[in-house]
């Protein structure tokens, strides 16, 4: 008898880090020499096989990264499933997880760690900068966290956010959301930028999304968002 495979493959974990000095904290690593770091946030699904390439992708571009698993093992095989994990989600726990993951990055030798997510994961970007002081710089793909919890007041570094221009998810990541992240980055006084795509939609760089990939739009994005994170890292 056949068997139908998973939608979204589990990612194979290969590190394990601690959170708030218990090692419970597990993900992906691609580790290499480089002295700077990018923390890869997954989407709603959860730490699947497609957050690996892209993991991969970044540190093609010159950086250690790494992809911790948010669900803690749990990966979602449709909407409905995706939904009830991220409406499950212990956004404290989540930040926790992702600060733990920067200080990994540091204990292998980074000197700058940068954050950056998709969907759910850009929300969590956003929320992770302003939680911890590890984290030097985000850039967060089409999701804003809520403002009022995770303020940018308490962020140490600069925002450079991407969103699609016809991404329709108002209240998270449409355009008018860009703006909102914008506005609270002027009222912090902080450096927040975001860069809204022409002609794409939300999950542009989920290559296993072919209804919402843009090959062109995605890999314009890699290179713009990873100069970036030198840029900053450099300075």
């Amino acid at each position: 008898m056949q068997v139908d495979q998973p939608l979204h493959t589990p990612a194979k974990k290969n590190c394990t880090f601690k959170v708030d000095g218990r090692p419970d904290g597990e993900g992906y690593l691609n580790k290499n020499d480089s002295k700077f770091g990018i923390i890869v946030i997954q989407e709603w699904w959860g730490l699947n096989e497609s957050m690996v390439k892209t993991t991969d992708k970044l540190a093609q571009k010159g950086f250690q990264c790494i992809s911790p698993d948010i669900y803690r093992g749990k990966v979602a095989q449709n909407r409905e499933e995706a939904g009830h994990l991220l409406s499950g989600l212990d956004w404290e726990g989540a930040v926790r997880d992702i600060e733990g993951a920067a200080k990994h990055l540091k204990e292998l030798g980074c000197t700058k760690v940068g954050v950056t997510g998709f969907c759910m994961g850009g929300a969590l970007a956003i929320a992770s900068i302003s939680f911890s002081n590890s984290i030097d710089a985000s850039a967060p793909f089409y999701g804003v966290c809520d403002l009022n919890t995770f303020k940018l007041d308490n962020i140490q570094g600069p925002i450079y956010g991407h969103f699609g221009e016809k991404d329709e998810m108002k209240g998270f990541s449409s355009p008018d959301d860009a703006q909102r992240l914008v506005e609270a980055g002027q009222k912090a006084g902080k450096d927040v930028t975001v860069k809204v795509w022409p002609g794409v939609g939300h999950a542009f760089m989920n290559q296993d999304r072919p209804e919402a990939y843009n090959v062109e739009t995605a890999q314009q994005a890699l290179d713009e968002v990873t100069a970036w994170f030198r840029k900053v890292f450099t300075q």
